[in-house]
């Protein structure tokens, strides 16, 4: 018996790397330069080998400039990024299509210092608020919910950082309610956020996508991948502290633990925001952010929506939290 069981196992090794060494290489195109809790399944399931174990042979890549045009031009290559982000460069014709996403909705948000006295979008007024590229829309959405006038906030430039809101640089800056707000927070600032999401802002975040030749070409490597993704989700979200310090042990080991632990509580609930479906993505959701994206950038256009957005392969590679 002890026999049979070793020449099982031995089997069973020599098939997973049999399949890894036939297997075309597939990359992930992170949009962040660090391996924080925002992409702990990805984070959990790497670490734990279940990719190689479905015969996948994936790279995960962190930032690099122009994340959607390295995807486009690039097949065999995944890509994570902003909804906005994604709309974008379909907009501006790249052959893109979302086939997931992490977050089920935005943790994009304003952060203040609470002694500013900034806790809803009408008090934008008369202030200084500094945005991203990826945060016109959003901003423009809260500002509409809350009846402001865009006129009466001034909008500057957002860097990427803290240190600028805290040198006073300007009243409200655009960050993640589940990153900087949350290490602000963790470092003992008293600071307020403003969720964009409580605002009529309707988005996702971390969209996976892919080229209209990847998805064509490498379409069942892709369902295992989100399969393999969506299960290390749900491990994640069956041990968070665990999850939190497994990010730090193996991937960012200068992050602290309440930093990333208070993170990845607040991540989970995006996770699974609109469907117990990981990944899973909805028409009305991405017809609402189109729309959005539409009317703060007069003059671009965007396909029908069957173009760009495939939902189908979510669906075969559901792991739902039970």
């Amino acid at each position: 018996m002890r026999f049979s069981t070793r020449l099982l196992y031995t089997l069973a090794l020599f098939s997973s790397s049999s399949l890894i060494l036939n297997a075309k290489p597939l990359i992930l195109q992170l949009d962040l330069g660090v391996r924080n809790v925002q992409f702990a399944g990805i984070n959990w399931a790497e670490g734990h080998g279940w990719f190689a174990d479905a015969g996948l042979d994936l790279e995960v890549r962190r930032w690099s400039a122009g994340v959607a045009e390295t995807v486009a031009s690039n097949p065999g290559t995944v890509g994570s990024i902003e909804s906005g982000l994604f709309l974008a460069a379909v907009a501006e014709g790249q052959p893109l299509v979302a086939i997931g996403t992490m977050f089920q909705a935005s943790p994009l948000g304003l952060i203040s210092l609470a002694e500013s006295n900034i806790k809803t979008p009408s008090d934008l007024r008369g202030r200084v608020v500094a945005i991203h590229g990826d945060g016109r829309e959003a901003l423009a959405t809260a500002l509409a919910y809350a009846k402001v006038d865009p006129s009466e906030v001034t909008v500057i430039k957002a860097e990427y950082g803290n240190e600028p809101l805290l040198r006073g640089e300007m009243d409200a800056k655009q960050g993640y309610v589940v990153d900087e707000f949350v290490k602000l927070q963790t470092e003992g600032y008293e600071v307020t956020m403003i969720p964009y999401r409580e605002y009529g802002h309707v988005a996702y975040s971390q969209v996976m996508f892919v080229s209209r030749e990847t998805l064509e070409s490498r379409r069942s490597d892709l369902i295992k991948f989100l399969s393999v993704a969506n299960r290390g989700w749900v491990a994640v979200a069956e041990d968070i502290p665990a999850a939190a310090q497994y990010t730090i042990d193996h991937f960012q080991p200068e992050l602290s633990f309440d930093y990333q632990n208070q993170s990845l509580e607040m991540i989970c609930e995006l996770v699974w925001a609109e469907s117990e479906q990981t990944s899973a993505m909805s028409k009305d959701t991405w017809a609402i952010n189109a729309a959005s994206y539409l009317k703060t950038h007069e003059g671009m256009h965007l396909p029908p929506m069957e173009k760009w957005v495939d939902f189908s392969l979510a669906t075969e590679a559901d792991s739902g939290r039970e």
